[in-house]
């Protein structure tokens, strides 16, 4: 991942700084629609960071509501955590917009999507 930077009349590439790729990783789950999910590891592959730098940043997300990180789970479609307000919490949102659940906290195949796919890269 590289920055773009605009100084006087010229533009410059910079290498990112935590502050933009958690604006990026932010962006990337804004497009995760309702009803599904995407894995940490698909953010990052995205991205070209690592998983935990996506983590990290959705853990420091304070626009719960703008920013729905309860949207990205583990690439095993675990659930996880989430650190706000708690696992069940996670998941009650999911229900409420129609994600499936394979078991206690596995999000079904159906409601998992690839960045990847999503944005067309593939």
């Amino acid at each position: 991942m590289l920055v773009l930077e605009k100084k006087r009349n010229k533009i410059e590439f910079k290498a990112p700084e935590a502050k933009d790729i958690c604006a990026a990783v932010y962006a990337l789950t804004m497009l995760i629609p309702p009803g599904f999910v995407t894995s940490y590891s698909s953010i990052a592959k995205t991205l070209g960071v690592h998983p935990r730098r996506v983590a990290l940043c959705l853990k420091n997300n304070s626009e719960l509501i703008i920013v729905p990180c309860h949207r990205v789970v583990y690439g095993t479609r675990k659930i996880g955590g989430y650190s706000k307000l708690g696992k069940s919490f996670k998941k009650k949102l999911l229900l409420l917009e129609g994600v499936v659940f394979e078991d206690e906290d596995t999000v079904s195949r159906s409601n998992f999507i690839d960045l990847e796919n999503l944005l067309g890269k593939n």
